[in-house]
């Protein structure tokens, strides 16, 4: 195993398992360290290490609170390649990448949002510019998704200003065109019938001529693109989303009354259900608008914040089928955190409590 510390420090000598380095009051916060293994990464003193976790090619970045640590794998060798920190009091939102963009998702003490965009130089991912909406507490960039033409970020706890004006943490999501290799706000919505807390964007997702909006207490929105302009197609009362995710059309959310559920929107914008044939302990439940769910391929990762396990689940037909069940083997106290599907690769971050480590899992599927 390789071990990497992630700040430097002056004392070459210096031990941080030694029990005379022990942080209490004004001393210095500890110094990060990673273990890397070929099954696993872990963290010490890392603060939220696996909140996020995004993969791009062979490169996988694993979001903390105040870091974002880039590593390169390949077959099963795993390498330190960048670390991004992120500037105080700004603290990490979400992470999304596509077609050599990275989208960081940053918030500050206030809540405001905002979202910083890096390019690849074929050596590092390098910060090129900014997108924000400048409204104080509006968490904006709280989730993000593209398509090839289109992308959407959604502004989770801004104020409702076109339906009952004056709802605090009503929520709204934000869309932007490409033009040329620029993005450029285009329109916002919010939702229909809001109320203060809906949270309204807190999940957005989109694809081809759709885009999906959910929120802590607001039913599914959809939307879709009719002669170059969205415009909202139908809301499904039924639907309540802690958390969603999609693989193209096949769309996967978790429900606080009805756990996992699964559906598929034809090019008609029917929807047809996908049933989910799998025993899933998810008694926990899972983080509200985290990254608990990832789709790739028909298959899709669920990980459980109760620490009961996460779940690889397979599509046959129209009916998703328990593949594999990914459990700590020594971590009593673990607690899942963001998951991400490569086509090879079932990545799983999480802590465990009794100890404070952070780490995340390679998984082969």
């Amino acid at each position: 195993m390789l071990l990497v510390s992630c700040t430097e420090s002056s004392d070459p000598q210096f031990d941080i398992f030694s029990p005379d380095n022990v942080f209490e009051g004004d001393d210095p916060e500890p110094i990060p360290n990673l273990v890397i293994e070929s099954d696993r990464i872990i963290c010490e003193f890392c603060d939220g290490f696996g909140m996020v976790v995004e993969a791009y090619e062979n490169q996988i970045f694993v979001g903390g609170m105040r870091k974002i640590w880039v590593f390169e794998r390949n077959s099963q060798l795993t390498k330190l390649i960048q670390e991004i920190d992120l500037s105080n009091p700004l603290s990490l939102n979400s992470i999304t990448i596509a077609d050599d963009v990275l989208l960081i998702g940053l918030i500050d003490e206030n809540g405001t949002g905002v979202v910083h965009q890096y390019i690849n130089n074929n050596t590092s991912w390098q910060f090129e510019l900014k997108y924000e909406i400048g409204i104080r507490q509006d968490n904006f960039g709280n989730d993000i998704d593209f398509s090839d033409s289109f992308m959407v970020m959604g502004a989770s706890a801004i104020w409702s200003n076109s339906v009952n004006t004056g709802n605090a943490d009503a929520g709204s999501f934000y869309v932007y065109a490409k033009e040329g290799s620029d993005w450029n706000r285009i329109t916002n919505f919010f939702a229909e019938n809001s109320f203060a807390d809906d949270r309204f964007g807190s999940d957005v997702i989109i694809w081809d001529n759709f885009i999906l909006a959910g929120g802590l207490s607001i039913p599914l929105h959809i939307y879709n693109l009719e002669n170059e302009t969205w415009s909202l197609l139908k809301v499904e009362e039924s639907i309540l989303t802690a958390d969603i995710a999609h693989n193209e059309n096949n769309i996967m959310y978790y429900s606080e009354e009805f756990g996992i559920q699964s559906f598929r929107v034809n090019t008609d914008a029917s929807m047809e259900t996908l049933n989910v044939n799998a025993n899933l302990n998810l008694s926990g439940g899972i983080r509200f608008s985290g990254d608990n769910i990832s789709m790739i391929n028909g298959f899709s990762l669920i990980g459980s914040s109760g620490g009961q396990g996460a779940y690889l689940l397979k599509l046959t037909g129209n009916e998703w089928v328990l593949e594999s069940t990914f459990t700590p083997s020594s971590e009593a106290q673990f607690e899942y955190l963001g998951v991400k599907l490569t086509p090879e690769l079932a990545l799983i971050g999480g802590n465990d409590s009794s100890n404070g480590n952070s780490y995340l899992f390679f998984e082969d599927y």
